[in-house]
């Protein structure tokens, strides 16, 4: 069997444990603050949130719940996502079923809770048979109920700048910034990969959430560490794998651990013996060719200016705004390079990094396939 995953969250021997930030994490969890981690995609953060809550659930006996709510388009949506996770907790189903049950009748034909001829629960969603409003009814029921349900509840959104998304003037958003205020004894964790979308939900003196969470910083995981865990998987299936080899992986998908895990299982599944730099990059070759496609279909998308933005960013990683690279890259000003930025960051091609004038690919490969495709960069 491989020793490695990738593509979905992973975990058991498959995910790489980080003590000390789950530590730091549940340090503020159980002692009243809410959190929100920041971090980008692929860098493992619903492995990472799955694991502290099965750590708390087992370790405090606290129940917790997860709601993914990555691909949110409206309150219906949310309200799916939120009642299921809900329902897929076993701990909770007595309680929960209770509260299905005790619905005034308005919501009875939303949500109804049978038990079926096996003995098992079922529960049925029907969105279609509600207005807007009173799907904003029953989420503030299901909200409400959670305090009932389970009170010193730990519940984690994962994916949580969707929520600014929903074209409802910060109706949700501000919804959920009350309960967390009700709710004294639950404990509220968020996530977010969009750092300038969260960023704005959690520091604008404007918004719900300003200055309600401690934000902590999710970064790639420690890289002795991180690489010594990959030489231990490899040697599972006889591959030998020096440390500057796997380090060197993790410069080319800029620390990416989804994509780490991806190059390891393509080597293995490759039957190779051995890991080396020469070997590395012609995997990343063969892997971002079988995406071209794809790539080449996103850069058509995209104005001549948000390209050419592109192949610097992807080029030269730091320092975009400067004077050199605009000649270089036939840029016209500072301020196009601005309006450009913006756009792509619209696009969730890229995003803003902690380092001033630095530019994160939500996709790195896609910003290798770039080099690939322009290697001299001309304009």
């Amino acid at each position: 069997m491989n020793p490695f995953k990738f593509g979905n969250p992973v975990e058991g021997e498959y995910y790489f444990d980080r003590p000390d930030l789950r530590k730091s994490t549940l340090s503020f969890l159980n002692n009243g603050m809410n959190v929100v981690l920041v971090g980008p995609r692929r860098f493992g953060k619903t492995s990472f949130i799955i694991d502290l809550l099965k750590y708390e659930e087992q370790t405090h006996k606290r129940p917790t719940v997860l709601v993914d709510i990555f691909n949110i388009t409206s309150h219906r949506d949310f309200l799916q996502q939120l009642v299921n996770a809900l329902r897929k907790k076993n701990s909770l189903l007595k309680k929960f079923g209770a509260w299905i049950k005790s619905l005034p009748s308005q919501f009875k034909p939303i949500l109804t809770w049978e038990n079926n001829a096996a003995g098992s629960v079922s529960l049925q969603f029907s969105p279609h048979l509600a207005s807007d409003d009173q799907i904003k009814q029953l989420i503030l029921e299901t909200l409400d109920s959670l305090g009932n349900i389970a009170p010193n509840l730990c519940i984690a959104f994962d994916e949580f700048q969707s929520v600014a998304r929903l074209e409802d003037e910060g109706w949700l958003e501000a919804t959920l910034r009350s309960k967390m205020q009700a709710h004294k004894t639950i404990s509220f964790l968020f996530s977010g990969s969009r750092r300038s979308i969260i960023h704005d939900m959690f520091n604008d003196n404007n918004r719900p959430f300003y200055r309600t969470c401690q934000m902590i910083d999710f970064s790639y995981p420690p890289e002795d560490a991180f690489a010594d865990w990959i030489i231990q998987r490899f040697g599972i299936s006889g591959v030998s794998c020096s440390k500057n080899a796997a380090l060197h992986l993790f410069s080319q998908v800029s620390h990416t651990p989804n994509y780490v895990q991806m190059v390891c299982f393509h080597i293995v599944a490759a039957g190779e013996t051995s890991v080396t730099k020469e070997g590395i990059n012609a995997m990343l070759h063969t892997i971002v060719k079988q995406n071209a496609y794809a790539y080449q279909t996103l850069l058509n998308t995209l104005t001549l200016s948000q390209q050419r933005i592109l192949r610097l960013a992807a080029r030269e990683k730091e320092s975009v705004h400067s004077k050199e690279f605009l000649d270089k890259y036939e840029i016209k000003s500072s301020a196009h390079v601005a309006t450009a930025l913006n756009a792509l960051k619209a696009k969730q091609i890229i995003d803003e990094s902690t380092k001033k004038g630095k530019v994160v690919f939500d996709d790195p490969l896609f910003a290798l396939w770039l080099n690939d495709e322009f290697p001299e960069n001309h304009g």
